[in-house]
């Protein structure tokens, strides 16, 4: 498969890319060029390994071209995530607009750029959401950009789940309780998740290599604790 993972420098994210690469096709995209670096220089199969290091709303269908050729997508993962923990009476526009731009836009924007080749790939799109933006779960305080983004995510998920059908695309939601990872040690200073960034990438496996043909349009909750 090819597979597209936005934010994979580190979490999440890096542990689908040591996975995947293993036997499929992986293409990144994350800002962090350092730590792409690092992390194609670990693998064990590098070659199967690219990456971009871009802001992923700075894309455009010339960029990913060069990146990507004229390949189809198989899988994009909208992993790319941003928290900022700030009480409701602390933030501002300009804290709104930088966690919506990657959490909520940043997925929409590369699921709108790669859409043909996806299509041609009777493809999937899985969105990283979060127990946060779910109607009805635990809600923390400092946390209501965060979640809101993501709750925005879980609705697009459904909207696209309908739109995209004719283009004969799936489109699911991880929504993710606590992960260990250095967005959850921002959020919960000292706080220790009973789930690894591994163990999660495990998980998405699981439900994107074998749960691919069954499931569409679901928000499914994937949580040991919350947190």
């Amino acid at each position: 498969m090819n597979i597209v993972i936005t934010g994979c420098s580190q979490g999440i994210g890096a542990e689908l890319v040591k996975l995947w690469s293993s036997n499929h096709r992986v293409f990144g995209i994350s800002r962090n060029r350092e730590k792409l670096e690092m992390l194609k220089s670990s693998l064990e199969n590098h070659e199967n390994f690219s990456f971009i290091a871009e802001n992923i709303n700075d894309l455009n269908q010339d960029s990913l071209t060069e990146f990507l050729g004229q390949i189809k997508v198989d899988v994009l993962v909208n992993n790319a995530g941003l928290l900022i923990n700030k009480s409701f009476l602390d933030i501002q526009y300009e804290d709104y607009k930088r966690v919506m731009d990657v959490n909520f836009w940043g997925a929409f924007h590369v699921s709108k750029l790669l859409l043909d080749r996806l299509s041609k790939a009777k493809g999937q799109i899985l969105n990283i959401s979060s127990m946060g933006g779910v109607n009805g779960t635990s809600k923390f305080p400092g946390l209501s950009i965060y979640s809101s983004s993501k709750g925005a995510l879980t609705i697009l998920t459904e909207c696209l789940y309908e739109e995209l059908k004719e283009y004969n695309v799936r489109v699911n939601a991880l929504a993710l309780g606590a992960v260990q990872t250095e967005m959850l040690d921002q959020a919960f200073p000292g706080y220790k998740a009973d789930t690894s960034p591994k163990q999660m990438a495990e998980f998405i496996d699981s439900i994107v290599v074998k749960g691919s043909q069954i499931l569409n349009g679901q928000i499914l909750k994937v949580t040991g604790s919350n947190p």
